[in-house]
């Protein structure tokens, strides 16, 4: 059974200059662009709207964590008849979940960052903050108006990634001094030593330090700091129990802050929403004119109320720009750039055709910047992107210029120049200072990594070629069965059959060997390539013989039946829908031309119609040690075949790779 989530969600897109509380402008490693080259997928009560670049998935506005989310305690799902895996985290996430810090009622989109300091002494904190700037390479500068890029590494970059760092400090409230940075996280995080700033300033000023993220109404990151350096993390981020590559102890994923100099208000607001502890804290130890402040750090503009300190990378010689080939594709969904004959670029995510092709292309970057790589290709993971116009460049005659930004990991980036009707290109280098993490980016987008051990299933390959923004895929037997979105319109690929097309975007799956359900939805809202949809736009169930590709509707939504968010789930010959009718949880049963309702919670109905199938609840002989199910990194398994010989698997909602079983010994 593969289930569809209820709104997977990047966050709601807004404007820069709106107020924080509909702002995601100041998310640390921020995940929403401003402007309309980020796509998102966002849930507002029970709309999914789901634009056509959409690479990052986080929690939805129901409050429980969507499919692909990275959140421990995610439910994973493997299709083959339904089979459930739970994720290794998912006790660990309850209590966090189950906390009243999530409600439909509230607004998504509101971020927000705040770094305080148990001290009132500003000039010896100033002394510090600048001592461990200049330790860690930087120079000091004048603070200055600047151009901001559209996906700025002072916004949505860290300490590492980000060449400029600005920083504003004052008095706060009760005791406490307010530090605002750009990069928005650059305090909390470990400095080039290892250590984290957090604690390493705590350390010296010998005060407690406190540094609180909030992201979008539905994640919250606590740091805390004791005099002597220790630093605790409760919480979880966008990327669940991490937060710059440190892992959040399971028992501390509620977001917690203690300890001497805080309000029990703020806490106490804390425990009924994370957005309210995030306000009572500003209100208490801050002050609201501190909100807005990392946006003014970004820009330079002028902050009366504060000392501003502001450093630099030196700046080094580039590399001359390297020619790569250049091709030009339309899509359904857009136009894709193919560089090298085998990387996929196009205005929301880069990605190689295969992990050879793009391990090529990135020991070809490597040896133009002269950063030493050791590849052991995977499958690739792909990264998503943002290309604008650079805030500065002087414009050639017949070239394009674009600033690639990368998003994941504190990103990276590098300018684009093409000739569209010469077929080649150069990619020009941004930062000498990043040319490591920007291999290192590539490297993980278009060659991925191996697993150490020895894994059940190998030697994965992509499924379909075309770019999208959703895909599902399921055995019917040992026959694969795959289909993906295309503009209003799905694409099926049947082993045996011609790939063809069904109206209405694909949101579930279920087979047996015989025959195949997919569930249809009509997208409500659909402007250039962006479509969207919602629990009552019209939807259908379509069964289709895996034999003889004919295909009969077995269900359609009316005024009271809807099924816009739907799972589907094989009993037998028995399929099962998730539905409402009249706004209540229904099952819909259909068997041949019969059709069944009951009220009632469909997850339940099918954990007990379903048995799991036989082998899927071990790949493993019982005489093999236990060990990695696919062999590279990144995948996570959706579905095997009835025999065990192939296993799908996923990198996230849009891309599927399918693998064969390793024979034994290897």
């Amino acid at each position: 059974m593969q289930a569809t989530a209820l709104g997977r969600s990047t966050g709601v897109e807004s404007h820069p200059t709106l107020s924080r509380s509909t702002r995601p402008s100041e998310v640390g490693r921020g995940r929403t662009a401003p402007g309309p080259e980020r796509s998102t997928r966002c849930t507002t009560g029970r709309l999914q709207w789901t634009s056509v670049g959409s690479e990052r998935e986080s929690l939805s506005s129901r409050g429980r964590p969507s499919a692909g989310s990275s959140l421990p305690g995610l439910r994973r799902t493997i299709t083959h008849t339904g089979y459930c895996v739970p994720s290794r985290h998912e006790a660990g996430l309850k209590t966090a979940l189950a906390c009243p810090v999530f409600d439909i009622r509230r607004p998504m989109g509101e971020w927000g960052q705040v770094t305080l300091f148990r001290t009132e002494d500003l000039d010896a904190l100033g002394r510090v903050i600048r001592d461990i700037c200049l330790a860690e390479g930087l120079v000091a500068v004048p603070y200055v108006r600047r151009k901001r890029e559209t996906w700025d590494r002072m916004q949505y970059g860290t300490g590492a990634t980000s060449d400029r760092w600005a920083l504003a400090l004052g008095a706060g409230l009760g005791g406490w001094s307010v530090v605002k940075t750009a990069p928005l996280e650059l305090l909390a995080e470990p400095g080039a030593s290892g250590e984290n700033r957090l604690g390493l300033i705590a350390r010296r000023l010998g005060c407690e330090a406190l540094h609180v993220s909030l992201y979008d109404v539905t994640a919250m990151v606590i740091a805390q700091a004791v005099p002597t350096g220790e630093v605790a993390l409760s919480g979880y981020s966008m990327d669940g129990a991490s937060f710059h590559g440190v892992e959040i102890e399971e028992h501390r994923l509620e977001p917690r802050i203690e300890g001497p100099g805080i309000p029990p208000s703020v806490q106490e607001a804390l425990g009924h929403f994370l957005s309210d502890g995030f306000d009572e804290l500003i209100e208490k130890l801050a002050g609201q004119h501190w909100v807005d402040v990392s946006l003014k750090l970004i820009d330079g503009d002028e902050i009366p109320s504060a000392r501003v300190f502001s450093f630099m990378r030196p700046a080094l010689e580039k590399r001359p720009p390297l020619r790569v080939k250049l091709a030009v594709e339309e899509h359904p969904l857009g136009t894709r750039y193919v560089l090298d004959e085998g990387v996929w670029l196009t205005s929301v995510s880069i990605d190689a055709a295969t992990s050879a092709l793009g391990a090529a292309f990135v020991e070809k970057v490597a040896r133009w910047l002269e950063v030493p790589v050791a590849l052991e290709p995977g499958v690739p993971r792909s990264l998503f992107c943002v290309r604008a116009p650079p805030s500065e460049y002087t414009q050639r005659a017949g070239v394009e210029t674009e600033l690639v930004s990368l998003g994941d990991d504190g990103g990276g980036e590098f300018l684009l120049h093409t000739w569209l009707g010469l077929g080649s290109a150069e990619i020009e280098e941004c930062s000498p200072h990043q040319r490591s993490h920007l291999v290192t980016r590539l490297t993980h987008a278009l060659v991925g990594a191996r697993t150490n051990d020895p894994a059940a299933y190998r030697d994965f390959e992509r499924v379909f070629n075309e770019p999208t923004t959703h895909a599902v895929g399921a055995f019917a037997g040992e026959r694969l069965i795959t289909a993906w979105w295309r503009l209003g319109r799905s694409a099926v690929a049947m082993e045996g059959h011609d790939v063809f097309e069904l109206p209405g975007l694909c949101t579930a799956i279920a087979s047996t060997p015989r025959q195949l359900a997919l569930a249809l939805v009509t997208p409500g809202h659909v402007s250039g390539h962006s479509q969207g949809y919602g629990q009552k736009d019209r939807s259908v169930i379509v069964v289709i013989d895996v034999d003889t590709g004919e295909a009969r509707e077995a269900l359609r939504s009316d005024g009271h039946l809807t099924f816009g968010f739907t799972q589907l789930a094989f009993a037998g010959d028995l399929l099962g829908v998730s539905a409402e009718r009249d706004g209540v949880p229904t099952i819909v049963m259909l068997e041949g031309e019969s059709r069944t309702e009951l009220p009632g919670d469909f997850s339940e109905w099918a954990r007990s119609a379903m048995q799991p199938p036989l082998g899927a609840d071990s790949p493993h002989s019982s005489h093999e040690p236990q060990r990695p199910l696919c062999d590279a990194a990144g995948l996570e398994p959706v579905a095997f075949s009835a025999s065990g010989a192939r296993c799908l698997a996923r990198i996230d909602a849009r891309r599927l790779f399918v693998g064969m079983r390793a024979r034994p010994g290897e």
